[in-house]
């Protein structure tokens, strides 16, 4: 995992197949940014902030006096993060820390934001405790994830051409942070206040772009699977005029208790 996010290329390829072809026309940072309820003069942690693209995407939305602390476990990313939002004012601090091990006092944040990152946390149940130990009473957390049905018919299209690895298993696991499991984990050490659901659909019309994400993940180093993953994308494309495949994601609100 450390060398799938040493630097933004990775990342960047999964991103760029969202913004070629999704077929909401809220983008999904605008989406999330929406759902954190940010008011101003709050103090914002995010933990996992890859290259900084919530913040890249609302800038003209953030309210007055938000302090905002970033937070990855890879420099590369954070190093992005800070080229990209080098016109914030005031600038975020960036800091380099594991979502296990916050190196925050307790209390210290009114929002933490995890999006799209808990699954890739080795300890879940230790970071949620984390992050509720740094919310300040009544604080919130919004944690983003996806249903089991992401991204499916290319999961069961990398299963059957012979690149099973490339991506999560057809069926589901319990052992996944998506949202079928997320609310248990999150209302264990938080009250789990809503569920705010964006469904959408990629519609693909370039089959190199699908490779190329394909490409980015750890497991997909088959040449030919992916010339026959590539080929078969690329009759769909000639015969509907784009291959389509379902996505979705869900933001969960989660608050820490005021003090009695």
């Amino acid at each position: 995992m450390a060398a799938q996010y040493a630097s933004s290329a990775n990342l960047d390829a999964r991103v760029r197949i969202y913004e070629l072809f999704d077929t909401n026309p809220e983008p999904w940072h605008r989406f999330v940014f929406a759902c954190l309820r940010l008011a101003p003069g709050e103090r914002v942690l995010e933990v996992g902030c890859g290259t900084g693209s919530v913040w890249s995407a609302n800038a003209e939305r953030l309210p007055a006096g938000l302090s905002l602390v970033l937070s990855d476990l890879s420099p590369g990313m954070l190093e992005a993060a800070r080229r990209r939002l080098a016109q914030l004012s005031p600038a975020p601090e960036l800091r380099t820390a594991d979502a296990q091990s916050l190196p925050f006092p307790d209390a210290s944040f009114d929002v933490a934001i995890a999006n799209h990152m808990l699954y890739h946390v080795p300890d879940r149940a230790r970071a949620l405790a984390e992050l509720a130990r740094v919310l300040r009473p009544g604080g919130r957390l919004v944690a983003s994830t996806y249903p089991w049905t992401h991204l499916l018919e290319l999961r069961e299209l990398t299963a059957r051409l012979g690149l099973p690895h490339a991506m999560l298993p057809v069926g589901r696991s319990d052992s996944e942070f998506d949202l079928e499991t997320a609310l248990l984990e999150l209302a264990r050490v938080l009250r789990v206040e809503r569920v705010e659901r964006r469904d959408s659909a990629l519609a693909v019309t370039d089959p190199d772009a699908l490779v190329a994400y394909l490409r980015s993940t750890a497991r997909a180093d088959d040449h030919d699977s992916l010339a026959r993953i590539r080929a078969h994308v690329a009759r769909q494309i000639e015969l509907c005029g784009a291959f389509r495949i379902q996505i979705a994601g869900a933001a969960l609100t989660a608050s820490r208790p005021p003090a009695p």
